[in-house]
């Protein structure tokens, strides 16, 4: 009668967490730049503004999210200027 397998600890996954040191500077103050909370109306215009650097592309290359903090960056500067 053969003897029944034991999973060994290879085959279990095992989960792997960082933490994160916001002292040091990792990259948590732009997805806390991303995650700024804006007005609806806000929203749709920095939407339409990337929309528009996409088209400029010809729809080719770049990202969505570059494209978001560019027109992010272009709407709320004027908005404290004005």
């Amino acid at each position: 009668m053969p003897k029944a397998i034991k999973p060994s600890d290879s085959a279990t996954t095992k989960k792997r967490v960082r933490k994160t040191n916001p002292e040091n500077g990792n990259g948590t103050k732009a997805a806390e730049q991303v995650m700024v909370q804006s007005s609806p109306v806000l929203e749709e215009k920095i939407r339409t503004r990337a929309y528009e650097l996409f088209l400029q592309r010809g729809g080719m290359g770049g990202s969505p999210e570059q494209d978001w903090l560019r027109a992010k960056e272009e709407i709320c500067g004027q908005q404290s200027i004005a």
